[in-house]
């Protein structure tokens, strides 16, 4: 049977939320070096006190906001992993389904400071990135054995390299900048990536 939170707990749960959903929004659109803890409380209309009660640091509240990024993350590789489709579908899946989601915008506007947060939360974030690698070189592996991948390259290379498509500055640079359209982006950054870890004919 679910026991009922308290209508105090509910009302802390509900401010703790709206502090989160306006932090984020800041967040993308300023970075995180350029948004202070005054102005997320006076933003969501409560006092800096209040504020420090929920998120004793602002790297607190960032991570609040990039550890469900990451798990999501993390299911988008255990979902790429039993996705339909041999390796290469399963590693494009993964790579359109993050390219356009929450982690990854949130990470192009705040990866120049993220150093900070990872430094603080280091044990925690290590332990979702091994997971992360982890089921990349599951599927990596997978390409390997069927004869499609390099059986020279290590898969913790292959990795990676795969990891650094993520890279939010390129994105920035072809996406933002240059107006590339995002469907071509990932189209070229995919081509790029198999081109690099495709067994060779030679190979075969």
């Amino acid at each position: 049977m679910t026991s009922k939170i308290s209508l105090k707990e509910k009302q802390r749960r509900d401010r703790e939320q709206l502090i989160l959903d306006y932090a984020e929004k800041m967040l993308l659109e300023k970075g995180y070096h350029d948004v202070s803890m005054d102005e997320i409380a006076a933003g969501v209309g409560v006092a800096k006190g209040t504020l420090y009660l929920h998120f004793p640091k602002k790297e607190d509240l960032a991570y609040a906001l990039v550890k469900p990024k990451m798990l999501s993350f993390l299911s988008s590789v255990e979902e790429a992993k039993a996705f339909s489709g041999g390796p290469i579908e399963k590693l494009e899946y993964l790579l359109q389904r993050e390219l356009t989601g929450a982690f990854f915008q949130f990470l192009l506007k705040s990866s120049s400071d993220m150093t900070t947060i990872f430094k603080s939360y280091e044990t925690e974030i290590h332990e979702v990135l091994s997971q992360i690698f982890s089921g990349i070189h599951e599927i990596l592996n997978e390409g390997k054995r069927e004869g499609v991948f390099d059986p020279e390259l290590p898969v913790e290379f292959m990795s990676s390299a795969f990891i650094n498509m993520f890279e939010p500055h390129l994105y920035k640079e072809m996406v933002v900048v240059r107006r590339m359209p995002l469907e071509v982006y990932i189209r070229h950054t995919a081509i790029l990536f198999f081109q690099g870890i495709m067994k060779s004919k030679e190979m075969k």
